[in-house]
């Protein structure tokens, strides 16, 4: 989708976060799942990490990635209803969710890591959002809300 040829072997892309396969047009192996929009909320409840590591930051990350699609020419809305407290940091460096609404999936997501951003809502600019859960401390709970959002170019974010 947004990737771009490997270097050493044009048969295979190098793809974004949130993005898998051979072309970049898969969701990338291992936690999470695909989910369908509809026009109702949907809630996605993802928990990630270990709840015995304690608050020292691991180098390695536990990834979820998840992919919400509606059909083609619809728009996703997503909001984030709650995130696990005490984490929270500019950035978002030990744990968060990241949202990728934007039109170029090549560039890094919204990303989201504080109980303060419950009600952020953002629509995308395509049929797939790519959604990525992270973590390299102990273990934090985002819940979020889906649904197939507006068809026009209103508002992105709100």
């Amino acid at each position: 989708m947004d990737g771009f040829p490997h270097p050493r072997d044009c048969s295979r892309c190098i793809c974004p976060s949130g993005f898998g396969g051979r072309l970049c047009d898969e969701r990338p192996p291992g936690c999470g799942r695909v989910l369908k929009a509809t026009g109702d909320y949907q809630t996605l409840t993802d928990v990630i990490g270990d709840r015995y590591a304690g608050t020292r930051a691991r180098e390695d990350f536990k990834l979820c990635n998840y992919w919400i699609e509606a059909p083609r020419g619809s728009r996703i809305e997503v909001k984030m209803v709650s995130f696990t407290a005490g984490v929270a940091n500019d950035g978002c460096p030990y744990a968060g969710v990241e949202i990728k609404t934007q039109r170029d999936h090549k560039l890094t997501g919204y990303r989201l890591c504080a109980p303060e951003d419950a009600g952020v809502t953002f629509v995308s600019h395509s049929h797939i959002v790519p959604i990525v859960t992270y973590n390299r401390m102990y273990e934090t709970q985002t819940v979020l809300q889906y649904r197939i959002g507006m068809r026009s170019s209103e508002n992105h974010f709100r």
